[in-house]
């Protein structure tokens, strides 16, 4: 982002706006987005006990999770490839189709959704470790994770200096209940999953 952009997110988010992402910064966007989030919260912190209780195991190769079609209030694309619907684990699915039809409402025609950067889908299940890890599953394992425009924002690039996933898109998840790799752990911003913050 150009730092007319960070200085509008802290002053979005409730900081000093003075283009420098730091640590007060991050503390107040976390806060931010918290403060959006149901309570009780609907979903558990990812590792609790509560969490295999409450979706149950990860897919393997020969297993999925339980899911539920949902269809979008907008199409997003795979590469080249039209996608209307995604398959979403059945605790969370409602919610994800509700984040869409927030987005749909926050970006209300095909410009600004792609000015966004939100017809770019990236994947939701894929029944995998974590990157380097020898036996953490990824939160896509559960089918409860969704990536969006991954080549502004990857794994490796710091949102919000060189990410570019608007804080408006992280709000409408924010208010299902949904967490932002970016807003949350500085990098990853095309990712987000169905678990409450710490």
């Amino acid at each position: 982002m150009r730092r007319s952009e960070i200085v509008r997110l802290q002053e979005r988010v409730g900081t000093l706006g003075d283009g420098f992402w730091g640590p007060m910064s991050i503390a107040a966007c976390q806060q931010h987005l918290k403060s959006m989030m149901p309570s009780p919260h609907p979903f558990p912190v990812e590792g609790s006990p509560e969490f295999t209780e409450f979706y149950g195991p990860h897919g393997d190769k020969d297993y999925s999770p339980p899911s539920e079609k949902i269809t979008l209030p907008f199409t997003l694309y795979y590469g080249d490839k039209p996608v209307k619907s995604l398959w979403v684990h059945a605790k969370c699915a409602d919610s994800l189709l509700r984040v869409f039809q927030r987005l749909a409402e926050v970006y209300p025609d095909k410009a600004s959704r792609e000015g966004a950067g939100i017809l770019i889908y990236n994947g939701l299940y894929n029944p995998r470790l974590k990157r380097n890890s020898l036996n953490s599953w990824s939160m896509h394992a559960w089918m409860n994770a969704i990536d969006i425009n991954a080549g502004k924002n990857g794994n490796k690039t710091s949102w919000p200096v060189n990410a570019s996933m608007p804080i408006e898109v992280m709000e409408c998840f924010a208010q299902e209940g949904w967490l932002s790799a970016g807003a949350f752990w500085g990098r990853d911003a095309m990712h987000f999953q169905a678990t409450a913050p710490l």
